[in-house]
């Protein structure tokens, strides 16, 4: 090749090479375009940085596919298998699988073709973090419920008016209430398990009823009133899509208390408002799929109270449905949006700068979805006030699996602590599935743990004054949702699973 014709070819070459550089640069930029185009019209938009490629390509990816009513996608995953045909009929009136695309094959070819340029092989691991202290003035009691060899606490809640402790198993869907003298009695089944207590009136409080743990679209919850001045027990609302949160409270302010729940559902869901309490009534539907919890506050300070919920299942976010009266509330405003693989469990409304200003305390760490995978965003934060609706990250601690963290001063010093709890973990440290966050002031939390955490997989929490002594103390519920995650203590050398661990504060001892 004369020295001629090989200074064209280089040339060609180099025209080629960033020809197809370009093509290449253009094709994942359409990629990206439609990705932020499409998934921002359900959730926020997702980074690819947010989880490996992996986990995209065979987990996450199909999913989307599915629901964007491509068919060979449908067709692969079963989406209708294993379902009744009652759930079916469900799933179809609320849209989730299409019949027809959304998309163009090619199309969402190019949304799979951007995830798999642009996402990491794998997340890295979570950053260092500040290792926990032994925590002091606490001392853990055990508590195991006969012939439950393998626990599934679904509820702990502490009664400080009686000082009783409730509990709930969900393999028997059986209630047990734990009285000062440390006996246990059995209370009448639910239809299902029991996650939450409401304080209705004094001596009258109602158990929430999920109807399924497991995903599901059926609407099986439910909602039963105990009645200590009348010793009686009922059923009083059902066919709830999956309730898990409510509350009692008069929106009004008019003397009479409405019932607010949190239907977390599935792909359905709502907040429910029955005014006046009447659960005969149509409630009043707010939000959407994966309402978790809400509270109740005046937030604007227009002398109404309005409602901040925090919802999961996708559409990540906490909001607002600001009061205007009369039963109507403003159109729902976002305070903080979330990516679907976020992992949101938990939020509180709490003043933890005491600046006088309401902060938002969040957990996140759910992993049962589509992405299950250690990642390094799991954790717990806090949004500080900065007034107009605006909340700005003060502070963060790592944890995986973070599910629950509760504003309570601990040590009656005059501030908030944090008492945490991680769930959806390996059990990689057991020990600190538990951390108890003493406040040392400037946003700044200083983590203690207890050894007995590692005796068992905390789904749930509860804070208050158990024992009557003037203090707040801590109650664990332990769920062991498969045999491998009972297999994991019981190698550790755990003989006995405890259903619940009760964290006695010896403050005022």
């Amino acid at each position: 090749m004369s020295l001629t014709t090989k200074s064209i070819f280089l040339v060609l070459l180099g025209f080629l090479l960033c020809f197809t550089a370009r093509a290449q640069d253009e094709s994942l930029l359409k990629g990206r375009v439609l990705a932020e185009s499409y998934c921002g019209t359900c959730h926020a938009y997702p980074a690819p940085s947010l989880l490996p490629k992996t986990i995209w390509r065979k987990q996450v990816l199909p999913q989307m596919a599915a629901m964007m009513g491509i068919k060979t996608a449908q067709d692969s995953l079963g989406v209708y298998e294993n379902k009744s045909e009652e759930e079916i009929a469900i799933s179809k009136k609320l849209g989730v699988y299409p019949g027809s695309n959304m998309i163009s094959v090619e199309d969402f070819q190019a949304i799979v073709d951007f995830y798999g340029a642009e996402a990491p092989k794998e997340l890295a691991a979570q950053k260092a973090k500040e290792a926990p202290d032994p925590l002091q003035k606490f001392t853990a009691e055990k508590l195991f419920i006969e012939g439950i060899q393998s626990p599934k606490t679904s509820l702990v809640a502490i009664n400080e008016e009686t000082s009783e402790l409730f509990i709930a198993d969900a393999t028997t869907n059986q209630l047990y209430v734990k009285v000062p003298s440390d006996e246990l009695y059995t209370l009448p089944q639910a239809s299902s398990p029991a996650v939450a207590l409401i304080k209705k009136a004094p001596k009258v409080y109602n158990f929430i009823s999920i109807g399924s743990i497991a995903p599901s679209d059926l609407s099986q919850g439910a909602i039963f009133e105990m009645n200590l001045n009348s010793d009686s027990w009922t059923q009083v609302l059902d066919d709830l899509p999956r309730p898990v949160f409510g509350i009692w409270e008069d929106l009004e302010q008019d003397g009479k208390p409405d019932l607010l729940l949190c239907n977390y559902g599935h792909h359905g869901g709502n907040i429910s408002i029955y005014p006046d309490g009447n659960l005969s009534s149509n409630p009043i539907q707010l939000g959407g799929a994966g309402a978790r919890k809400l509270e109740v506050v005046d937030l604007n300070l227009d002398g109404k109270l309005d409602i901040v919920a925090l919802f999961s299942q996708g559409n990540e976010r906490i909001s607002v449905f600001y009061n205007q009266g009369n039963g109507e509330f403003q159109a729902e405003k976002i305070l903080m949006r979330f990516s679907p693989v976020m992992g949101s469990s938990y939020f509180e409304l709490q003043d933890l700068n005491a600046d006088g200003e309401l902060d938002i305390l969040y957990s996140n760490g759910d992993n049962w979805d589509y992405s299950s995978v250690p990642k390094p965003y799991h954790g717990y934060r806090i949004y500080e006030n900065k007034g107009n609706d605006k909340f700005e990250e003060a502070w963060f601690y790592p944890q995986y699996g973070a599910v629950k963290a509760m504003a309570v001063d601990f040590d009656a010093d005059g501030d908030l602590d944090l008492a945490t709890i991680a769930f959806y973990d390996e059990l990689q440290n057991p020990k600190h599935q538990f951390l108890l966050f003493e406040n040392i002031g400037n946003m700044t939390f200083k983590p203690k743990y207890m050894p007995e955490a590692a005796l068992g997989k905390w789904m749930t929490m509860d804070v208050g004054d158990l024992d009557g002594d003037g203090d707040q103390d801590i109650v664990l519920g332990s769920y062991l949702h498969n045999t491998l995650e009972y297999t994991k203590l019981v190698i550790q050398g755990i003989n006995e699973l405890p259903n619940v661990l009760i964290l006695k504060n010896g403050k005022n001892d």
